[in-house]
């Protein structure tokens, strides 16, 4: 058994329509797909979004179980993200704690999972999520076991590079009875 034979294009097309429309709808912010690559399956770095000053990054995940099982992960820098949490509380910069930088970005990426999902289940690949995490730091790697596919989107946003992963599992073996 193998994954579902979706093309890249086509799960590129889903993940970029799905994180515009939570963009567009959540903060009113553009979210314009500038590119993408296929990357190593096992040991995969978090994209460098640091750039000349390093920054810290806050990356959500949330997965899908079903007929497809995977997991999204949605990258953006602390000042995005600060900027995300300030447009969807209507609170000023200075009265956002890291907690509510940490929720905002747990929620965005819910909603982006769920809206992959039901891009999923339009093909007729139904599946359930799971409940999203958030980690922050600064030097961050995806290692998980049985990896068939590892897709990256860069996305700019309010003159930010935010970036989208898409990690695609290996189906379990069938047991026999």
């Amino acid at each position: 058994m193998s994954i579902p034979n979706i093309s890249n294009e086509d799960l590129n097309n889903a993940i970029s329509q799905a994180l515009g429309d939570v963009f567009q709808t959540m903060l009113s912010f553009d979210c314009e797909h500038v590119g993408g690559s296929e990357l190593d399956k096992d040991n995969t770095a978090a994209p460098d979004l640091g750039g000349q000053e390093m920054d810290t990054i806050f990356v959500g995940s949330v997965g899908f179980v079903g007929s497809i099982n995977g997991v999204v992960y949605l990258y953006m820098k602390s000042h995005f993200a600060k900027q995300a949490a300030s447009q969807i509380t209507g609170l000023d910069d200075d009265s956002i704690d890291f907690e509510m930088i940490a929720d905002v970005c747990g929620e965005l990426t819910n909603m982006f999972g769920g809206g992959f999902k039901n891009r999923l289940a339009d093909m007729e690949y139904e599946s359930v999520l799971t409940i999203p995490t958030v980690l922050s730091g600064d030097e961050m790697f995806i290692s998980t076991l049985g990896v068939a596919k590892h897709l990256r989107l860069d996305f700019l946003s309010k003159g930010d590079e935010v970036v989208a992963d898409l990690v695609l599992a290996e189906p379990a073996a069938s047991v026999a009875a």
